[in-house]
């Protein structure tokens, strides 16, 4: 398996597993929808995406956006998807995929690296864990228009 930055060669694929990974979040949308979004995060450049491929078929990604941290005064890296399609779950696509990123954040001196996941997602829950993320003190709030 090999784990490299996504280019726009990618973009079919990165839009069949962002739809995969809407999905399993019960987010609807268009193909369209999705490959304009994915579109203009490549062309923009204003985020990082790593994909999974194996035998040269994407089979899972992840993305990334820059931010920063006023609590730490620190660049940071904000982990919005990891996503890895179902039949090969189990392989350690996704750790994989979490140790490409702690790598890109160190290369690119982030401080620090935030994710989060469903309240039921326990698989991914205990593989953070297990790679080393905490679970902070702060509640995560969300305001929807």
């Amino acid at each position: 398996m090999i784990i490299r930055k996504a280019t726009a060669t990618d973009l079919p694929s990165l839009v069949v597993l962002m739809t995969e990974f809407r999905k399993f979040y019960h987010q609807a949308s268009t193909t369209e929808e999705v490959q304009s979004f994915l579109k203009d995060r490549l062309e923009k450049a204003d985020s990082v995406i790593f994909v999974a491929v194996l035998e040269d078929k994407p089979i899972g990604y992840t993305q990334l956006f820059p931010s920063f941290s006023t609590i730490k005064l620190e660049k940071i890296w904000i982990l919005n998807d990891l996503f890895v399609s179902e039949k090969f779950r189990g392989l350690g696509v996704a750790s994989q995929l979490l140790t490409r990123v702690l790598k890109f954040s160190q290369e690119t001196h982030r401080h620090q690296v935030w994710l989060l996941t469903g309240n039921d997602n326990k698989n991914a829950q205990h593989l953070y864990h297990k790679i080393g993320f905490t679970n902070t003190k702060f509640k995560h709030y969300v305001y929807n228009f």
